[in-house]
């Protein structure tokens, strides 16, 4: 017969001459050793470590033979995993982070195990979050063999989505759209149908074909999504995929149903509790507010979309700074700019341009205000950060906004160089449709 856990310790302990108090330390309590000892309480993952230093042991000599302990032991990992969920949703990721960690380095998981698949999944997500690249790959591509090695081809295909965010971060979205098809056809081995990996899949579809500048066919997949969720009833994302309606459809310069679809992203995301869809809502509201040259009432829907939730403030801020651009307040502009928090990760391309489209007011403010060289230096530096997406109508503006700095200062070489590139970029953009 194999010897509990209880006896092992309280062999070893005696062996050793120490008293029940001097094994507790300052880490525990006489009585809980005492129980432990009894075999009627067992220790956490802490406490075992700590005893087995103690004990001059390593922790795995006290699992041995230990089917309950190894039970709990999965049990803790599973609850320390959902606090980093919970967590991770929260967008903490620094904290999410810390609790996967320490699992790893306190608990010896099976690595055969799909408690370890799910474990590196999420580590995985975590480190993308982070801009931990080349890391996340490695776990996520682990995660998926293990999936597949268990025949769970759901898992595997949803892990498979996750490793779209590794060239998201370069904006290479021509490999986000090969990968998404990767996992589409390890999604197809399941004998099991999970309509919300069908509709995350279409989600992500809509999304990268509009870094395609596809917005036609990014329509078609955010329809075929909705489709499903009325279908089956399962309204996953259903808030972002209207937003998605409304947004590309304005891009598109059709306004018929903007009202409406954000109207539907609105009372799906108040269902939800989605804060940060309620924000962004209130922050796309305000950019066509400005678009359609109404900058007071702009700031109206932005400033509200900073009380709801501050994961979306960079764009918010950054149109805020166009709003009082426009309406002649150049310190708050310039006020604005300085809110804005620039993302670890690297956002999607249409987020990106907009954040960095702020050193544009910025630049422009500073220009009226009589700090022209100032101007300059913002402006040169938010289109050296537009330039890595290369053509845009956003990066064309901001050219032609640097032109016209230089032209206050006299510098007309400068300023016909800036206004020359801004109007080719602007035709490029016009003659590949793209959007912003």
């Amino acid at each position: 017969m194999s010897e509990s856990l209880g006896n092992k310790i309280k062999r070893l302990r005696k062996e050793l001459k120490m008293t029940q108090t001097e094994l507790a330390g300052k880490e525990m309590t006489k009585s809980m050793i005492s129980q432990i000892e009894n075999n009627t309480a067992m220790p956490s993952m802490k406490n075992l470590q700590h005893l087995a230093e103690k004990l001059g042991k390593s922790p795995s000599y006290f699992l041995d033979n230990t089917l309950e302990y190894s039970n709990i032991m999965i049990d803790e990992i599973r609850n320390n995993m959902k606090k980093a969920a919970n967590l991770f949703e929260q967008r903490k990721y620094e904290e999410s982070f810390h609790i996967l960690d320490e699992i790893g380095k306190n608990y010896n998981i099976d690595r055969e195990s799909r408690l370890y698949a799910d474990y590196l999944s999420k580590y995985g997500e975590c480190c993308i979050e982070l801009n931990r690249l080349k890391e996340s790959e490695e776990k996520l591509n682990e995660a998926i063999t293990i999936y597949k090695n268990h025949y769970l081809y759901i898992d595997a295909a949803k892990t498979y989505l996750l490793l779209i965010g590794v060239p998201w971060n370069e904006f290479n979205y021509v490999r986000c759209l090969e990968i998404l098809e990767e996992a589409n056809k390890v999604y197809d081995y399941s004998i099991n149908q999970d309509y919300s990996f069908e509709i995350e899949s279409l989600y992500l579809r809509a999304i990268i074909n509009a870094g395609l500048d596809n917005l036609v066919e990014s329509m078609k997949a955010t329809e075929e999504a909705l489709e499903i969720s009325k279908r089956t009833k399962i309204y996953y994302r259903s808030d972002e995929l209207y937003k998605i309606m409304a947004v590309f459809n304005a891009f598109m310069d059709n306004f018929e149903h903007f009202d409406e679809y954000l109207m539907k992203a609105m009372q799906f995301a108040t269902f939800t509790e989605n804060q940060i869809t309620l924000s962004s809502i209130e922050s796309i509201i305000g950019k066509f507010k400005n678009q359609s040259g109404d900058p007071g009432e702009a700031i109206v829907h932005l400033q509200k979309s900073l009380q709801i939730s501050d994961i979306t403030a960079p764009h918010t801020y950054s149109e805020l700074a166009k709003s009082y651009y426009m309406l002649g307040d150049y310190y708050k502009a310039i006020d604005s700019v300085k809110q804005i928090v620039y993302p670890i990760f690297t956002p999607f391309k249409y987020d990106y341009l907009m954040i960095w489209s702020a050193k544009i007011y910025e630049g422009l403010s500073l220009m009226n205000l009589g700090s022209y060289f100032e101007g300059i230096e913002a402006l040169k530096y938010g289109i050296e950060k537009m330039e890595v997406i290369k053509e845009s109508k956003t990066l064309a503006l901001a050219y032609r906004s640097l032109s016209e700095v230089y032209s206050k200062t006299g510098n007309f070489e400068e300023a016909f160089t800036a206004l020359k590139r801004g109007n080719e970029i602007e035709e490029i953009a016009k003659n590949k449709n793209i959007y912003y």
